[in-house]
Protein backbone atom coordinates (compact mmCIF):
# COMPACT_ATOMS: atom_id res chain seq x y z
CA UNK A 1 0.00 0.00 0.00
CA UNK A 2 2.90 2.35 0.73
CA UNK A 3 4.15 1.93 -2.85
CA UNK A 4 0.77 3.02 -4.20
CA UNK A 5 0.84 6.16 -2.02
CA UNK A 6 4.34 6.98 -3.26
CA UNK A 7 3.25 6.46 -6.85
CA UNK A 8 0.21 8.70 -6.35
CA UNK A 9 2.42 11.44 -4.91
CA UNK A 10 4.94 11.13 -7.72
CA UNK A 11 2.24 11.36 -10.40
CA UNK A 12 0.65 14.43 -8.82
CA UNK A 13 3.97 16.25 -8.35
CA UNK A 14 5.03 15.67 -11.94
CA UNK A 15 1.65 16.49 -13.49
CA UNK A 16 1.37 19.79 -11.59
CA UNK A 17 4.49 21.09 -13.36
CA UNK A 18 3.23 20.38 -16.90
CA UNK A 19 1.67 22.80 -19.36
CA UNK A 20 -2.02 22.55 -20.24
CA UNK A 21 -1.45 20.50 -23.40
CA UNK A 22 0.93 18.16 -21.61
CA UNK A 23 -1.56 17.66 -18.77
CA UNK A 24 -4.25 16.71 -21.26
CA UNK A 25 -1.86 14.27 -22.93
CA UNK A 26 -1.15 12.61 -19.57
CA UNK A 27 -4.86 12.29 -18.77
CA UNK A 28 -5.57 10.88 -22.22
CA UNK A 29 -2.77 8.34 -21.78
CA UNK A 30 -4.06 7.22 -18.38
CA UNK A 31 -7.58 6.85 -19.74
CA UNK A 32 -6.24 4.55 -22.49
CA UNK A 33 -4.46 2.18 -20.08
CA UNK A 34 -6.08 -1.20 -20.68
CA UNK A 35 -8.19 -2.59 -17.88
CA UNK A 36 -6.73 -5.90 -16.77
CA UNK A 37 -8.51 -6.65 -13.54
CA UNK A 38 -10.82 -5.43 -10.85
CA UNK A 39 -8.10 -3.98 -8.62
CA UNK A 40 -6.43 -2.26 -11.58
CA UNK A 41 -9.72 -0.66 -12.55
CA UNK A 42 -10.25 0.67 -9.03
CA UNK A 43 -6.72 2.06 -8.89
CA UNK A 44 -7.15 3.75 -12.28
CA UNK A 45 -10.35 5.45 -11.12
CA UNK A 46 -8.67 6.66 -7.94
CA UNK A 47 -5.65 7.94 -9.86
CA UNK A 48 -7.81 9.75 -12.42
CA UNK A 49 -9.83 11.47 -9.68
CA UNK A 50 -6.68 12.60 -7.88
CA UNK A 51 -5.02 13.87 -11.05
CA UNK A 52 -8.13 15.74 -12.19
CA UNK A 53 -8.51 17.30 -8.73
CA UNK A 54 -4.86 18.38 -8.74
CA UNK A 55 -5.21 19.92 -12.19
CA UNK A 56 -8.34 21.84 -11.19
CA UNK A 57 -6.56 23.32 -8.17
CA UNK A 58 -3.87 24.98 -10.28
Amino acid sequence: METIKQLDSEILVRVKNLSGIQKNDVLDYIERIPRKGHSTKLYRRKAMKQIKKALENQ
